[in-house]
């Protein structure tokens, strides 16, 4: 059957997908276009990870000149759109969900927000951690850590609380002094930036909804095992359901087609999820086992040879909090707790000047660091791992003038 819509590129990867599950009399497209852009295949060590490098390339795009309404993120089920949504906010590129609410305009959503806003302004002054906190409250709603079998309107309620409680682990991990007051103002943040306007944004939809639309640019996410297909697909019929939900997303594309997924839920998560089955033929066999992160692309590939290494014993670091701090954890720190002070002290104004939360600023493991390494100028500034050009540009004479200060003779750079 003759396709006229998509480039050859597209077109081989759609058959490719359906080939195991297509009889010898099936109708294989074939392509009347010229040949396009390459395909892409990227993996990503957790889900946050995934949405940050899905929205920095649409980011790129929109301003190479792409119209944010010729663009698509499609993923499985409406659980998925929350990071996504997050991420594209963050870089200020409009979008629109398709077939389901915004995720914090989801009922239940709301309703998880409001017991999270009571449980803080009830909670003790010794509260326990964050995560465990919102798992308490979460769980009166009937969230437990085991997902409910089979598919609909419990399930998507499921996914949903399960997505708050990846959020409040995303958090704790950055910064472990955020209690739950804390937290739902970072909440409340994050659907205040995901509420604002958009008019012929990019598109968030799921699979399903995407059925007889098309765009020329389409990212589908979450290809991994136990979503795509779905871990609760246990027979041969939706199986073949599954699959062919992926070949539509496929032959949603005109002329690129990026199609992502990650190895664990959360950051510092275990990543044991593998790309999807349905890839098959499509993904390197290398890309079959539990990576961190890995790319088609020969660009991604040098950069993650370019491991990071402990600046104390030359080990090379995976642990993310460990690339944060740029040394094991377990190798002696030369830790400045003056100057660790002095730096939480400016964080903690800025954070309220800028009515961020104090992560967002700089998370604990890079204050850490800082108070290590204890740069003077702006070339000790970049050799501190979690800090890039961003905030060296706008927090720069900040950092150096509190460490100075600390430090008015001298202190070591790192090498």
């Amino acid at each position: 059957m003759r396709n006229y819509r998509s480039t050859p590129q597209v077109i081989e990867a759609a058959n490719t997908v359906m080939a195991p599950s297509a009889g010898a009399s099936a109708v294989r497209l074939r392509a009347v276009r010229e040949a396009g852009r390459p395909l892409s295949f990227t993996g990503y060590p957790d889900e946050v990870a995934e949405a940050a490098g899905v929205a920095t390339e649409i980011a790129r795009l929109v301003r190479g000149g792409t119209s944010p309404a010729d663009i698509a993120v499609l993923f499985r089920i409406n659980a998925q759109s929350e990071n996504f949504e997050e991420s594209l906010a963050e870089r200020s590129v409009p979008f629109v969900v398709r077939g389901a609410d915004r995720f914090f305009e989801r009922a239940e959503v709301r309703q998880a927000m409001t017991l999270l806003r009571g449980a803080a302004r009830g909670a003790p002054a010794e509260a326990g951690s964050l995560v465990s906190d919102v798992v308490a409250v979460l769980s009166e709603m009937g969230w437990s850590s085991t997902a409910p079998h089979g598919r609909g309107s419990v399930r998507d309620r499921w996914e949903s609380l399960q997505a708050l409680v990846s959020v409040a682990e995303e958090v704790a991990a950055a910064d472990s002094a955020v209690g739950l007051a804390d937290f739902t103002v970072e909440l409340q943040r994050r659907a205040a930036v995901q509420h604002a306007p958009a008019a012929g944004g990019v598109t968030l939809a799921t699979l399903h909804a995407a059925k007889g639309l098309e765009w020329s640019v389409v990212f589908i996410v979450g290809a991994h095992e136990g979503t795509m297909p779905l871990v609760y697909a246990d027979t041969k019929a939706s199986l073949d359901e599954e699959r062919r939900l992926l070949y539509v997303g496929v032959t949603r594309a005109r002329d690129m087609l990026s199609v992502s997924w990650s190895a664990a839920r959360s950051p510092g998560g275990r990543g044991s999820r593998v790309p999807s089955r349905f890839l098959e033929g499509l993904v390197e066999e290398r890309h079959r086992q539990p990576l961190l992160a890995t790319s088609t692309s020969t660009r991604a590939r040098a950069k993650q040879n370019r491991v990071a290494a402990c600046r104390v014993c030359a080990r090379p670091l995976t642990d993310p909090r460990e690339c944060k701090l740029g040394r094991c954890a377990e190798c002696p720190s030369g830790y400045d707790e003056a100057l660790y002070d002095a730096l939480r002290s400016w964080r903690r104004d800025k954070a309220a000047e800028d009515n961020v939360p104090a992560y967002c600023v700089f998370t604990d493991a890079t204050l850490t660091a800082l108070a290590e390494i204890r740069p003077l100028d702006a070339a000790g500034l970049v050799k501190v791992p979690g800090i890039g050009q961003v905030k060296i540009t706008k927090y720069g004479e900040d950092l150096i003038e509190i460490c100075s200060a600390q430090h008015p003779m001298s202190a070591p750079q790192p090498s």
